[in-house]
């Protein structure tokens, strides 16, 4: 689906509702208002996140296991045909983990524990998809976290007609309250804008996804958000300061 179509389908502005002041500014009358935009932007890519879990008693060890499964996953990701396949590393941690037993009110010494997460994205979905078939079952490597996103090349110009728009509703109402005075409306002396994304619409971060993982859940996994949805939701709020007439 092309931007434009998308914006055509799924765009719909609205009017803040907002408190509307009329103010010296210097020796101009002034009118702050605001408008809204609210767009829905596809999204366009699939992301997996493969974590490798090594627990070996000795620290060299379970290093040198975790980089060598890591290494399978990576040639094996980079052996597909297909140039929209993009590839980074989330987490690099290794550590001595231990367990508290309870009948010897102490900690017993497991092992070292060394984790490795490789995040996959792509245009593709089968192509994601084949990578988690690869590795389903495979010890030591944990493929999971399937989701869907909306790139920055489809959020970015979504981002810049949705502030066109919000600046044209917010001079819209600020026409509306001049007229009532039998005034009109100059030009916008000022203007700030904030950006409210909607959940899975972009590529969540390393931190997002150790944070999630944490909670017992992936980011976009368990958000009431279905894989193959097409839409992204995001939303614009421009504030506008225009000189009165």
């Amino acid at each position: 689906m092309s931007i434009n179509k998308t914006f055509a389908l799924a765009i719909t502005a609205l009017v803040a509702a907002v408190v509307i002041t009329a103010r010296p500014f210097g020796r101009t009358s002034t009118v702050l208002t605001s408008g809204e935009c609210i767009a829905s932007v596809e999204r366009d890519r699939t992301a997996i996140t493969v974590r490798v879990t090594v627990v070996d008693p000795d620290a060299a060890s379970s290093l040198r296991r975790a980089k060598a499964a890591y290494g399978i996953v990576a040639e094996y990701t980079q052996s597909i045909d297909d140039d929209t396949m993009e590839m980074q590393t989330a987490r690099f941690d290794s550590h001595e983990r231990n367990r508290w037993d309870h009948n010897r009110q102490e900690e017993i010494f497991v092992g070292f524990e060394t984790n490795i997460e490789l995040v996959i994205s792509s245009d593709r979905r089968d192509k994601i998809e084949e990578v988690m078939s690869a590795f389903a079952g495979r010890p030591n490597i944990f493929p999971g976290n399937l989701r869907m996103f909306s790139s920055p090349r489809k959020i970015m110009p979504a981002i810049e007609n949705c502030i066109q728009t919000a600046v044209e509703h917010a001079r819209s109402n600020a026409n509306s309250i001049a007229a009532a005075d039998g005034r009109r409306v100059g030009r916008m002396v000022s203007a700030e804008f904030s950006r409210i994304a909607g959940p899975g619409d972009i590529q969540p971060r390393p931190m997002m996804m150790r944070q999630a993982a944490a909670l017992g859940g992936g980011v976009g996994a368990d958000s009431g958000i279905s894989l193959f949805a097409t839409d992204s939701e995001i939303s614009v709020t421009v504030t506008a300061t225009f000189e009165l007439k």
